[in-house]
Order: C-alpha cells, then sequence, then structure tokens
C-alpha cells in the first residue's frame, strides 16, 4: 500500500436516494483523471446502473441515482476505480491491510491483476478520521454486473478478513456465524452469493463473462433489471437467465 495520498476532486451535488441501506461502507466512481463523478452510495447496485448509462448514453434514472456521463467526467473503463468510506468507521483506515491481503488472495486465484490502494487526500470532512480509500483494479471487475457486485462486496467482507488468513475461512466463517460481518446484511448476502463465487473462481470469469462488455450489459434492459436483478446474488440463484442467458451456457 502506496505511503502518499491522491488527490481527488470531489463531487459537488446532492443527492437524495432511496436505499435499502442506511449506514456503512460507501462507494463512489473515479475518472481516468481521478475526478469524482457521482455522489458517494451504500447500495452498490448503483454502480452498475452508471456502468450501463454510460455505455449507451442514457440517462435512466432509478431510486433517485442519475448518472449521466460527460466529457472528462466519465468511468474509466480500462481499469476499475472506486473510492470507497464509512463516516461511521474511525478507525477504517486499521483495517484496509487486512482487506487488500483478503482481495488479493481471490485476485490470485483469479489470475487478475491485484488491486492497489491509496488514501485521498484532504477528504470532505465527515470522512476524515477513517479516511477516504482509491482502489485500483483490474478492468475484469467491471465487464459484467455481476463482477462489479462481486468486486464490492468483496471489499465490504474483507473488513471482516482477518490478516494472513485464508480468504475462504473469512467466508466460510462469516456464513457459519464464526466471523462477525463488517455489516449485518452480508452474512444473508454472502450466503446467497456462495454457489456464484464458487463457479467464478473455479470456471473463471473469462470464460463465463465475455470480453465485450456490452454483451455483459445488453442494450435495452429495464434500469430495473439492471439495479435489481443483476448483481452477484442475482447470478448465483440463477435468475440472470432469462436476462443475460450467455452467462448460464
Amino acid at each position: 500500500m502506496r505511503n502518499y495520498k491522491k488527490r481527488i476532486v470531489w463531487y459537488q451535488k446532492k443527492a437524495s436516494l432511496n436505499q435499502a441501506i442506511w449506514s456503512g461502507l460507501e462507494f463512489s466512481f473515479v475518472s481516468e483523471n481521478y475526478c469524482q463523478i457521482c455522489p458517494f452510495v451504500l447500495c452498490k447496485d448503483y454502480l452498475q446502473d452508471a456502468i450501463y448509462n454510460q455505455l449507451y448514453r442514457t440517462k435512466k434514472k432509478i431510486y433517485g441515482f442519475q448518472f449521466i456521463s460527460q466529457k472528462g467526467q466519465e468511468i474509466c473503463l480500462s481499469k476499475t476505480k472506486i473510492i470507497i468510506a464509512n463516516s461511521q468507521d474511525k478507525i477504517l483506515r486499521k483495517k484496509i491491510p487486512a482487506c487488500l491481503d483478503f482481495l488479493h488472495q481471490i485476485e490470485s486465484q483469479l489470475k487478475i491483476v491485484k488491486t492497489k490502494v491509496r488514501e485521498c487526500a484532504s477528504p470532505p470532512i465527515k470522512y476524515a478520521a477513517g479516511g477516504v480509500w482509491l482502489l485500483e483494479g483490474s478492468k475484469r471487475w467491471m465487464r459484467s454486473p455481476p463482477m462489479i457486485s462481486l468486486y464490492t462486496m468483496l471489499i465490504r467482507v474483507g473488513f471482516s478478513h482477518t490478516l494472513g488468513k485464508d480468504f475462504w475461512d473469512t467466508i466460510n466463517g462469516i456464513c457459519n456465524c464464526s466471523v462477525t460481518p463488517y455489516q449485518a446484511e452480508d452474512r444473508d448476502r454472502l450466503t446467497n452469493s456462495l454457489k456464484g463465487i464458487k463457479r467464478i473462481l473455479a470456471e473463471g470469469d473469462r470464460k463465463i463473462f465475455p470480453e465485450d462488455i456490452k454483451k455483459n450489459y445488453p442494450k435495452g434492459l429495464r434500469i430495473q433489471d439492471m439495479h435489481d436483478n443483476l448483481g452477484i446474488c442475482s447470478f448465483s440463484s440463477g435468475d440472470t437467465r432469462s436476462l443475460v442467458p450467455i452467462w448460464h451456457k
């Protein structure tokens, strides 16, 4: 983990979002030139909505969230660039090394470029104690809705990880109640995603999800389906079969 801070141009617009989660880890995209380009969100499904809107230059809105890509304010598709923060977690920075260890173990298994983490300079005041953190990883995490959904879930799960332990110990520990999840809802969501996670790790994401990103974000999908029915839980249950059958061949 690099020890110098990255300057971010912070997103200034206010947003009123209807989210199922009211506190916890927040996510946002940054552009190629490190501008925050959407508000921090607790519900990570907004991220796949944003990717869809950019790919097709649409302005679809859901639950108060609307991402409109503009020149210089676009999601970076050449690599994954996400910032994370938690205004309620004053010791978030102490948990970053364990989270990174957790991610790197999974990325090693997938033979995927490992995520790099840097602290962001001069964060909004409510995040100052725990910091805002920039994660830069492989574009393969962006390639499909289940993968960006999985990546962001793994980040959250990683904050329950013990540095040096096997990543499966953490996952299984959360599912069998021997490890406390970072957020209460993570236990159910992780349990419901296990089948899909195991398939991705066994077969490899490149075998399941086509390299052409638009095949994984099919044009014409309802934004409701993109948000509610295309994440890692829905992929795991097979509910995505009717929406993107290519993933289930």
